[in-house]
């Protein structure tokens, strides 16, 4: 019997070992800053239907927050030439599309400004938290609430307290309810020289 029990947990290790949904779980990012231009020649639809894409007839696949469709088609129909700037990704599947950041009708010259990359300093006035209380971002002297993944909260509590001089590089998001918020890359102690890089 007691052999049986260490036969049956061995097994049940070795298939959460091999999971194939736990290959699949973080996908393979690259982030590569890129601009690419070319002609919409269709829209991409999420499951739910809201529109949160489009196809490039150089066979580019663009990709952006599904929030932003109605601001990106009222700026752009199947048909127009536009520029993209964004970061080029390759998801779980293997599958390569540009995260838009800034999307400029060529014809009209209508620009959408789905994130600004920015360069910030000031000093940190509060943490913010989570609903499970841990930390998961700062609101900066400036005004601006810069969010962190809230697994770095005891990072973020040892090496930026509040009342810390800190210089912050990443991007502005606007959130689904209209909400403006940094997403950090890096974050720099200006007293230690601490830099906290974001993944």
């Amino acid at each position: 019997m007691r052999n049986l029990l260490i036969m049956l947990s061995i097994a049940a290790l070795g298939a959460l070992t091999w999971s194939p949904s736990a290959a699949l779980a973080r996908p393979s990012l690259s982030d590569t800053p890129v601009t690419v231009t070319g002609t919409v020649t269709a829209l991409k639809y999420a499951p739910r239907g809201e529109i949160d894409g489009f196809y490039l007839d150089n066979g580019t696949e663009v990709r952006f927050p599904k929030h932003w469709g109605g601001a990106v088609t009222q700026a752009i129909a199947v048909g127009a030439p536009v520029r993209v700037e964004g970061r080029q990704r390759i998801g779980r599947r293997g599958d390569a599309h540009v995260k838009a950041q800034v999307i400029t009708n060529l014809n009209t010259n209508a620009r959408i400004v789905i994130e600004a990359v920015v360069d910030i300093s000031g000093q940190i006035a509060n943490h913010t938290y989570s609903r499970s209380g841990r930390i998961d971002g700062f609101i900066l002297s400036t005004g601006d609430e810069v969010r962190t993944p809230p697994h770095l909260a005891a990072t973020i509590a040892n090496t930026l307290p509040v009342g810390a001089a800190v210089q912050v590089v990443g991007v502005r998001k606007t959130g689904k309810y209209g909400e403006e918020y940094i997403k950090p890359d890096t974050i720099t102690n200006r007293t230690t020289g601490a830099v906290l890089i974001i993944p």
